[in-house]
């Protein structure tokens, strides 16, 4: 099939051939399933009849409820097999590759869907969910840093950030078909959204024909043939493409590197820089709202009760589009600190609104409306800034040795964050605890400025740059607030030059490369403090 493909690969726009395309569409529909099923579990435990079969009677009233603590079990508790899913793939993906790894989660997702359709316990849809968190978190370890390795640098940020647009799009049309469904009378209603989240793993895995093995991994792996191959696979549609002068640029970053890809490495020279930032970028994008926006949406919106809840979610999650849209578009012209800083300010002005507007008593109807505006504002604004960016920075922060640890660091913290949020926010949103509904937006918005503070001081410009040229700008020690206008002189500046080439380049690429390889002089040591 490869062999097919390759001679078929045609250039889509100046840096995408179909065969990139074909890939990142594998990867994609792949993350859709993960989007999907969020929004559909996400949406039915406000349905009656899901409630009525998972929820606690109230002897008195004769009514189902489910109660804080099993909302806050069923959303936090999968969080530990979401844990265990970030572990198992990075620790497979390291010793036996990507695409087997993608295989694998994707036939997990399969009988995770299974388990929850069946269900008619409490605890058997927790069973399911688990399943499905472990699905989730072998999403988040292997798609963004896989999708990084297949990519030139030139179009890494935004094919990175379409991981963002595919699980938020799913989430608008879980957000559809959930709506329709909440209609039935019976259990379908539940059940129906559910038996849809079948299709996406088995869609993935048919295409998986078309996902190459990741030519990074491959030549740290000593496969050089074959990691030529995948090369040639991904890029043949490109005039006069050099898979030969590629494979020997990235081969020499390696071999300049003194590090051997340990545990301890994190915490060594540069990589020590490079392992706090991917671990604070983790808790930013976890501890400035994004439980509040997702996991308890519906069920907030229902609690303002001034429009219907699953009309208002599915309002919020159509103008959730735009904001990996706005990533995608933004993020290669403006650079990723330039975006993030702006949207981020953004989503923590709409959150501090939201908090005010909540904190006025009696909550007129006007302010309720302002509320439910400001739940659907920040949304987007998180999503263009901490929930997709930040999610960006292991993929291409860390160093070319350690990017399975690197990526395993950031998800498990990431998960401990999210699980701390989740947990605690049904106490503060509710009654008898602490019951601040809108006002818990005070305390995100809190964070928001903080985070924002870090990322001023400490994010690093990485738009544009080979995976290996971000390895010398750390070896370099440059500021992060200077890091948009430094130029790299080395070989790794040549190799991020060939990344970049358009794809009708041909000869002026060829020169282009000589020239750069005639002015090349030093020695990068990547990830080791010169002093």
């Amino acid at each position: 099939m490869f062999h097919f493909m390759k001679d078929r690969n045609v250039m889509l726009t100046s840096h995408l051939s179909s065969n990139m395309l074909l890939a990142a569409l594998a990867l994609g529909i792949s993350v859709f399933s993960y989007g999907f099923e969020g929004g559909v579990l996400n949406t039915t435990q406000a349905m009656p009849k899901f409630i009525e079969m998972f929820g606690e009677r109230d002897p008195a009233t004769g009514k189902s409820a489910l109660t804080p603590s099993q909302l806050a079990y069923l959303n936090s508790i999968p969080l530990i097999t979401y844990a265990v899913g970030v572990v198992v793939a990075s620790q497979l993906s390291e010793r036996f590759g990507r695409k087997i790894v993608f295989l694998l989660m994707n036939s997990i997702c399969m009988s995770g869907v299974a388990v929850s359709y069946t269900s008619t316990s409490y605890g058997q849809i927790l069973a399911g969910r688990m399943m499905l968190q472990t699905h989730i978190g072998m999403e988040a370890a292997l798609v963004p840093m896989y999708m990084a390795e297949l990519v030139p640098s030139a179009i890494r940020g935004r094919m990175v950030a379409s991981y963002t647009f595919s699980h938020i799009f799913a989430n608008f049309i879980s957000s559809i078909i959930t709506n329709f469904t909440s209609k039935y009378p019976d259990h379908s209603s539940w059940r129906v959204p559910f038996a849809v989240i079948f299709t996406f793993p088995a869609l993935a895995l048919l295409l998986s024909v078309f996902l190459p093995e990741s030519p990074r991994w491959l030549l740290r792996k000593g496969k050089q043939e074959e990691a030529r191959a995948a090369l040639w696979y991904l890029n043949s549609a490109q005039k006069e493409f050099n898979a030969d002068e590629q494979i020997k640029l990235q081969r020499q970053a390696l071999e300049e590197s003194v590090e051997q890809g340990r545990w301890s490495d994190l915490f060594k020279g540069t990589n020590k820089k490079r392992t706090l930032t991917a671990i604070v970028a983790a808790c930013s994008s976890m501890l400035t709202g994004m439980s509040f926006a997702s996991n308890y949406g519906t069920v907030f919106l229902a609690q303002v009760n001034i429009m219907d809840a699953f009309t208002a979610t599915m309002i919020k999650r159509a103008v959730l589009l735009l904001g990996p849209i706005t990533v995608m578009t933004c993020i290669e012209r403006l650079g990723r600190r330039k975006t993030f800083l702006s949207m981020g300010s953004l989503s923590a002005m709409s959150l501090l609104m939201m908090g005010v507007l909540g904190a006025i008593q009696p909550a007129s109807d006007g302010l309720k409306r302002g509320i439910v505006a400001m739940s659907i504002l920040f949304p987007y604004a998180y999503i263009s800034s901490f929930g997709s960016i930040m999610q960006i920075v292991p993929s291409e922060i860390s160093h070319i040795s350690l990017r399975d640890k690197t990526s395993m660091v950031y998800w498990i913290v990431s998960d401990v964050a999210n699980f701390a949020a989740t947990f605690s926010l049904p106490y503060l949103l509710s009654e008898p605890y602490a019951a601040l509904g809108a006002k818990v937006a005070f305390i995100y918005a809190a964070t928001s400025v903080c985070f924002l503070v870090w990322a001023y001081f400490c994010y690093h410009e990485l738009t544009g740059r080979s995976l290996e040229e971000v390895d010398e700008l750390f070896a370099e020690g440059v500021p992060a607030w200077r890091s948009a206008k430094w130029v790299s002189t080395s070989k790794m500046g040549q190799l991020t030059a060939m990344e970049n080439a358009k794809g009708d380049a041909g000869p002026v690429l060829s020169e282009k490369v000589v020239d750069q390889d005639a002015e090349s002089a030093r020695h990068v040591e990547n990830g080791v403090d010169k002093n």
